[in-house]
């Protein structure tokens, strides 16, 4: 059904009978309403509004309409209050031989306001626009390209182009789109919106920064107030981008602390990591500080990690193998307890940025590889300071290329001097010092 006012029309004709042109001037509104849905009682409503508007006809049917200058579209969706006002410098609608639409074009200057009752205002700007509308009624998509600008509340991206369909409430960002929302930015190929839940997926070359963080004083690994960074090939996160998941490649690092995972999962109000995959594919490095002050990297890899900054511990599982200086440590789960921020090291006070190691606790088939000898056991507990390393459990044992073999109910070795000091049971305790030639 369809509807026309205007001050002042005027009809042009071929010959007498033929209306090949109206235009209509002073307050032009050209109204449609779609045919309703199976099931509703009202179409979506469309209305064009301009101070001038020529239709043109073909055979006695509308073929297309155009604005002299700027004009306003405003669609309602039926059975709510939702609406969006559409404007542009000049629009051109083109209809079908039903007098139907079917597109719409609008440019330069174009602006779309969706208006949702107690929700703030979601707005886009671009060069351009084009509105494609169903045969049966209501809107196909609409599309908005040059320089895009959109804003959803604090949510703001810029494309080159954009791509709305009412029907699923997705919108599409091509051609270089970014996103920012309250300190967090991220960029990818393309980027798709829900805008019924919020939720976001960016997908191919994502780049994300975290920003505007403030320091932890309690924390170590993600401690700093500097920018978090996280790479991926994809990226999903809801309303609120605080929580995302990044799969496929994923990289994520603050200063000189990383973590690398087929996926990642990271929240930015606990500063808490999930990392997986397979085939000891998650890989972190850490940092040993001896009391001098000098700094050995600690490669640990494993299938799991998991980590929360306030509690500053590592927790690794499946295959974990930790690589640091001479020293290769395997085990079937690991949990690595780190120092917190800015902690004095011995006589040497260490930067903010680094996560550095206080003790490592491991078990499960713990098998420890020096260059001259090997270590089996159950549990391991190695500290730092003062570079010691107690295997229980198994019952553990250390083989020595020069000494041969040594078990006890505990072993005790230091890295520094070589010493290995044998415990046995309780019931007939003893306690042995070998001295170990290298």
């Amino acid at each position: 059904m369809a509807s026309a006012s205007a001050g002042r029309i005027v009809l042009d004709f071929a010959g007498r009978k033929d209306l090949q042109k109206v235009h209509a001037e002073r307050d032009v509104r050209l109204r449609q309403q779609q045919a309703p849905a199976p099931g509703t009682a009202k179409g979506q409503e469309v209305e064009i509004a301009a101070s001038a508007i020529d239709a043109f006809l073909i055979t006695g049917h509308l073929d297309r309409a155009q604005t002299d200058n700027a004009g306003q579209i405003t669609i309602t969706q039926p059975g709510s209050d939702q609406k969006a006002v559409i404007t542009a410098a000049k629009f051109v609608a083109h209809f079908d031989d039903r007098n139907h639409l079917t597109t719409l074009h609008g440019a330069p200057d174009a602006r779309i306001r969706s208006l949702t009752p107690g929700q703030p205002d979601r707005t886009s700007t671009s060069d351009m626009l084009d509105v494609a509308f169903r045969p049966a009624g209501g809107i196909e998509s609409i599309t908005q390209q040059g320089n895009l600008v959109y804003a959803d509340g604090e949510r703001h991206a810029t494309a080159d182009r954009a791509r709305y369909t009412p029907s699923d409430q997705q919108l599409l960002l091509t051609g270089a789109p970014r996103i920012t929302d309250l300190g967090f930015s991220t960029s990818a190929l393309t980027m798709k919106f829900d805008r019924a839940t919020g939720s976001l997926i960016a997908d191919g070359d994502v780049k994300s920064t975290y920003s505007e963080l403030k320091p932890q004083p309690g924390g170590a690994l993600l401690a700093s107030g500097a920018p978090i960074h996280v790479t991926s090939r994809k990226m999903s996160a809801d309303r609120s981008p605080s929580q995302a998941v990044y799969t496929g490649g994923a990289r994520l690092w603050q200063n000189a602390n990383v973590v690398e995972a087929p996926s990642i999962e990271f929240d930015r109000d606990t500063r808490s990591v999930i990392a997986q995959g397979s085939g000891n594919r998650v890989s972190t490095v850490l940092v040993q500080v001896d009391k001098s002050g000098k700094a050995l990297p600690v490669t640990i890899t494993c299938q799991r990690l998991s980590y929360i900054d306030a509690e500053r511990k590592v927790y690794f599982e499946g295959g974990v193998i930790a690589r640091g200086g001479d020293v290769t440590i395997a085990s079937q789960q690991m949990d690595a307890f780190l120092l917190p921020a800015g902690s004095e090291v011995g006589t040497a006070k260490m930067p903010d940025a680094t996560g550095r190691l206080d003790r490592i606790v491991a078990e499960g088939q713990v098998v420890i590889t020096q260059p001259s000898r090997r270590a089996a056991g159950e549990k391991l507990v190695y500290s730092v300071i003062p570079d010691t390393f107690v295997l229980t459990g198994g019952p553990p044992s250390i083989f020595d290329a020069e000494r041969g073999k040594i078990t006890g109910d505990s072993l005790t070795f230091y890295r520094r001097d070589d010493r290995v000091v044998v415990e046995g049971r309780e019931t007939s305790p003893t306690s042995t010092t070998v001295r170990v030639a290298r």
